[in-house]
């Protein structure tokens, strides 16, 4: 849907997220419920005069999602929200280029979640899930997305980092996928999120046994290859611990995004962080096909990381400081990946 000087998003939770140009870049602001039902009705009702305008001008398919636009109401669309959060958790982030794929949260929470910069998972606590509750799990999202799961193009395992899991009993949780959903999914492949520093758990033969399974692709919070802006962010593990992990990944055929937080630590570690994190992934063998993600900083909710700077007399970048960072970042990691595609990781437009 497109608005005056932007456009809004709708996910299957409901959540709605404007998006429009502001002088220092993309601007998102989540709508509250009364705007979203607003602008909902607006177009439910535009859409409706087209109909009585045009009668002879309608397909049937194009009659058939009028009569589904023509029940929208406030109701329907709040009890799309509480379906959605029958079957799952808080969806809290994905790479971008999962946005289409099917979520399964095969784990909830993160295994570590101690990252000073992080709080999406801060409402749970970590678990795996047993095979009874996976089954179940997969059951509602096959009764909940019904025809619409055809829409989705690959499988991400949730939430944190499903390479915890231990090896056989993720083969079997995977193996358990493919059984009980549509080959289709599987075309676009199987993705996650891991750490840098509990890959050591998982012997070359394990990664390898994995990525045959078909979770060929991991997204990896590198963060910076700064160590001592590391520490503060309480980061676990060294930026050449991370390299060390995520060179393994990549001998054992995985697809690799590799995240960077673009502005954190402010103006004390700003240089320190673009050199080191430069210098850091130039070692890195990305190949085609990879993914390097510049996400700028954004706040949590959690005022921990701003007690944290307030301590320790930092000051945070300004836009502009925090746009020539990532500009920097974003040159120099293409002059030495030039077949890598390095790209904007905005977590202000995460919606699934």
């Amino acid at each position: 849907m497109t608005t005056l000087g932007g456009a809004v998003r709708r996910g299957l939770d409901h959540r709605m997220v404007e998006s429009k140009d502001g002088a220092d870049g993309r601007v998102f602001r989540e709508l509250g419920a009364a705007e979203k039902w607003e602008l909902v009705d607006g177009v439910r009702r535009a859409v409706l005069r087209y109909r009585d305008a045009h009668p002879r001008d309608l397909g049937e398919r194009e009659r058939a999602w009028l009569v589904r636009i023509a029940a929208w109401t406030p109701a329907k669309l709040e009890q799309d929200e509480a379906d959605f959060h029958r079957v799952y958790k808080p969806i809290s982030i994905l790479p971008p280029d999962q946005y289409r794929s099917l979520v399964v949260q095969v784990t909830e929470g993160c295994s570590y979640n101690r990252c000073l910069f992080c709080d999406f998972y801060r409402d749970r606590p970590f678990h795996i899930k047993s095979e009874h509750e996976l089954t179940s799990h997969v059951a509602g999202l096959r009764e909940w997305f019904g025809e619409r799961m055809a829409d989705r193009s690959g499988v991400f395992l949730g939430d944190g980092n499903a390479l915890t899991v231990p090896t056989d009993r993720l083969l079997r949780m995977i193996a358990h996928l493919r059984a009980a959903l549509p080959a289709s999914l599987f075309a676009g492949g199987i993705a996650t999120f891991m750490d840098t520093f509990s890959l050591e758990r998982k012997s070359e033969w394990e990664l390898s046994a994995v990525c045959a399974a078909g979770l060929d692709t991991v997204y990896v919070g590198f963060e910076t290859g700064a160590d001592d802006l590391r520490r503060f962010l309480r980061k676990q593990g060294t930026a050449q611990e991370a390299l060390a992990a995520m060179t393994a990944l990549k001998q054992a055929g995985f697809r690799l995004g590799v995240i960077v937080l673009v502005g954190a630590g402010g103006v004390r570690y700003a240089s320190a962080h673009a050199k080191a994190t430069k210098d850091a992934l130039a070692t890195l063998p990305l190949t085609r096909g990879d993914l390097i993600y510049l996400s700028p900083f954004v706040e949590p909710r959690q005022t921990h990381y701003r007690e944290a700077l307030a301590a320790a007399g930092i000051e945070a970048l300004s836009p502009q400081a925090l746009r020539a960072q990532y500009e920097t970042l974003r040159a120099n990691l293409v002059a030495h990946h030039p077949d890598v595609k390095v790209t904007l990781y905005s977590l202000g437009q995460h919606l699934y």
